[in-house]
């Protein structure tokens, strides 16, 4: 599934650059976009697994896509999601992009990520 971030959306906020040591667990556990904010992930090195799931319960991935050195992957609004590194010199940011009216609320990664409720 490829995923375009509308002509009309701003970018918002930009992540440090992260690796295997850096990256936060949140991007590694079940999270998704908040609504009406698209996040572009890209891998200046080595590789990221992009894991896509139906909602905030399942466990099995519908979608799994190879994000490879020099690539983004685009991730829609309140669609959940984990990723990982594949490669142990992986090295990506993320862009994220929100409608022109979206209210954005909270700090960091608050503002634009939720993560789900640990069960």
């Amino acid at each position: 599934m490829i995923y375009r971030i509308p002509a009309n959306y701003k970018h918002t906020r930009s992540t440090a650059f992260f690796d295997s040591t850096t990256v936060p667990q949140a991007l590694l556990t079940h999270h998704n976009t908040k609504k009406d904010v698209y996040g572009r992930l890209s891998v200046m090195r080595g590789a990221v697994k992009y894991l896509g799931f139906k909602n905030e319960h399942e466990k099995n991935p519908e979608i799994e896509l190879i994000i490879n050195e020099g690539q983004f992957g685009v991730s829609p609004p309140e669609y959940w999601h984990r990723i990982e590194l594949l490669t142990p010199d992986t090295y990506f940011n993320i862009d994220f992009f929100a409608a022109p009216d979206a209210e954005l609320d909270g700090k960091g990664f608050g503002q634009v990520v939720q993560t789900a409720p640990r069960t």
